[in-house]
């Protein structure tokens, strides 16, 4: 197995899917994405995962942020989040499943057995890359937080309409992975990956691994959701901007949409389309390499 193949599942457990900015299999070109939402960065001093926070303002003057994520980071990222997010309105958050005031514990997918999984295994990645959780280190019962996910069920039973399941879409991976393929780069094997994994006091060498596969794996992702796109990040943000219309019809002015950064390509052409324009781009840090001396 490929890399990209197997970073498409480690991306779902870090941001979702990203930037549409390759030709699908069919040889169809999906609409470009004018901006990206997450990057690592290498340098003398080291190296990082960053993610953006893009300021969008509307024909009506409303400012919404499409601020990335993210699920596992440094603790510091997230208290530099809690911190902007009280300067809005409203947050609309991602969390498939239950609001959080319906909730007695904060769990991936609200206790559901059929995706519990995800949880375990940004836990187990968590572990690995000595990094803090976004459930544990976000204040999601702060006042103006507004829940913008799918239920569990209505996740699942949109799943079953479109005959989407785990299978289905390792396979898309699969194809979009042959057609983004790089001859001239090197791609760490599924061997290879899991003997980091294994290693004792490997957090610096796995973070290293992962944070390079995200630039790849952002074209990869944009084959995945091409054609009639994924319940995953497609269904989800028609459904996240559903539940920003009615903010903003409620006389909302400045909002932020809280969702794994590579939703938003996609959440993007859906706002630009109904006349945002982007304004500015900011980048914050998600986790921090510096080099060993």
């Amino acid at each position: 197995m490929k890399s990209r193949t197997l970073f498409f599942l480690l991306a779902g457990l870090f941001c979702g899917t990203s930037e549409a900015d390759i030709k699908t299999a069919s040889g169809a070109e999906p609409a470009a994405s004018k901006t990206d939402f997450i990057r690592f960065v290498e340098n003398d001093q080291g190296a990082s995962l960053q993610t953006a926070i893009a300021s969008y303002v509307s024909p009506t003057g409303v400012i919404v942020d499409l601020i990335g994520a993210v699920h596992i980071a440094d603790k510091k990222y997230f208290d530099a989040l809690n911190l902007r997010f009280k300067s809005y309105d409203a947050v609309l958050y991602e969390l498939v499943g239950r609001p959080i005031e319906q909730r007695t514990e904060m769990k991936v997918a609200d206790g559901n057995a059929k995706l519990q999984w995800l949880g375990q295994m940004q836990e187990t990645m968590r572990k690995k890359l000595a990094l803090e959780s976004q459930l544990q280190c976000i204040d999601y019962k702060a006042p103006n937080f507004v829940h913008a996910d799918m239920s569990t069920e209505g996740f699942l039973d949109t799943q079953k309409d479109k005959k989407e399941n785990f299978l289905t879409l390792w396979m898309k991976a699969a194809i979009a992975s042959s057609v983004t393929a790089d001859p001239d780069k090197e791609e760490p094997s599924m061997v290879e990956f899991l003997a980091v994994l294994m290693r004792e006091d490997n957090a610096s060498e796995l973070k290293l691994m992962v944070g390079r596969e995200f630039d790849r794996v952002e074209n990869l992702m944009a084959g995945i959701e091409s054609g009639d796109g994924t319940v995953i990040i497609g269904e989800r943000n028609r459904h996240a901007l559903e539940v920003l219309k009615k903010q903003i019809d409620a006389g909302k002015k400045q909002l932020a949409v809280f969702y794994g950064a590579a939703h938003f390509p996609d959440m993007e052409q859906r706002l630009l389309k109904q006349g945002y324009k982007l304004q500015k781009t900011e980048w914050l840090t998600a986790w921090d390499l510096p080099n060993e001396e």
